[in-house]
């Protein structure tokens, strides 16, 4: 008589326990496949942005640049260590900052800067010194 209430109550229970091991389970599966979808998204946009690095020219640097080791970054990074070439002025207690650039070629870089509240872009020519330093030149700029 025992064993007649027993086995049902051990069904119920096992099913119960069933249930929640597959509402975990599907859970953790809605959780991968948001992760993967997430991923998706990411691999997508380094492939278009793998493209469009393909797509550039590679600056080819004179001879005088063989003293510097990666010459994009030291010549990005000069140019953004100076934003007293920004041909504008901050307003509104902004501080105006480059915030994209692109070597164009061996002598010239393009630029955008901001404040938060006014932006441009401007094309400058870089020249390296003799003391492997950089010096700068605005050519053009146009204000937005």
């Amino acid at each position: 008589m025992k064993s007649l209430f027993l086995v049902p109550a051990l069904c119920l229970l096992l099913s119960c326990t069933n249930e929640a091991v597959k509402e975990k389970t599907q859970l953790k599966i809605d959780n991968l496949e948001a992760d993967l979808d997430e991923l998706k998204v990411e691999k997508d946009s380094l492939e278009k942005e793998l493209q469009l690095l393909k797509s550039r020219n590679p600056v080819v640097f004179p001879k005088r640049f063989d003293t510097i080791q990666n010459p994009e970054t030291f010549i990005v990074e000069s140019l953004k260590s100076k934003p007293q070439l920004i041909p504008e002025s901050s307003v509104l207690g902004g501080t105006m900052r480059f915030t994209d650039t692109e070597i164009l070629n061996d002598r010239f870089i393009w630029a955008g800067y901001e404040d938060g509240h006014v932006a441009g872009q401007a094309i400058f020519q870089y020249k390296l010194n003799e003391t492997d330093s950089l010096s700068f030149k605005l050519v053009s700029e146009v204000k937005e």
